[in-house]
């Protein structure tokens, strides 16, 4: 009996310890496309990106997250399936409408300086995370994307964590014209 009781905590624990990745999203092409296609409702009007997945299509080394142009915006799902099962549900969705906040600057020649070009870019993922809340009927995720953005300040090109979680909300809470005019 002792030994069963033993073999069922440690079962528990494992999947306790295993919780975050059976609670993720799967993050798959399609996934990612759809999430473009919705992002696509809120920023289309200002820049429309092709979204390529796993492509590596701004010629970066590795698979991450990156626009290169105000046409080209290069993911890939093993770095978004990473963000998602160590920060929440819907975060690849918020590194998504950065990215796509990237391809706006470069439709209207937007060049600040580091970090503040980042910061906007927080800023946009920011709003996208209010609309999929309210016009999507998401839950709340803004939580979870300012955990990823704080974890990935970089203090120069980035900005820090602070910042991050601070440009991150006001975009959450101001909109989409108050990033592109206030920052």
């Amino acid at each position: 009996m002792k030994g069963n009781v033993i073999k069922m905590f440690a079962l528990c624990a494992a999947l306790v310890g295993q919780a975050p990745f059976a609670l993720a999203m799967p993050v798959t092409n399609s996934y990612i496309q759809s999430s473009a296609k919705e992002i696509r409702g809120l920023l289309g009007g200002y820049s429309q990106p092709t979204v390529y997945v796993n492509q590596n299509a701004c010629g970066e080394p590795q698979s991450s997250a990156m626009a290169c142009g105000p046409r080209t915006i290069s993911v890939g799902t093993g770095f978004l399936q990473q963000q998602e099962s160590s920060y929440g549900n819907y975060v690849a969705k918020f590194i998504l409408a950065h990215e796509w906040g990237h391809t706006v600057q470069f439709t209207y020649n937007i060049n600040l300086q580091p970090p503040m070009q980042e910061l906007q870019a927080d800023c946009v993922g920011g709003t996208f995370a209010k609309y999929a809340e309210t016009n999507l009927r998401y839950p709340s995720f803004i939580e979870n994307a300012v955990a990823s953005a704080r974890d990935a300040a970089d203090y120069q090109e980035h900005g820090t964590p602070s910042q991050r979680d601070y440009y991150s909300r006001y975009g959450y809470a101001n909109g989409f014209d108050n990033c592109m005019n206030s920052i």
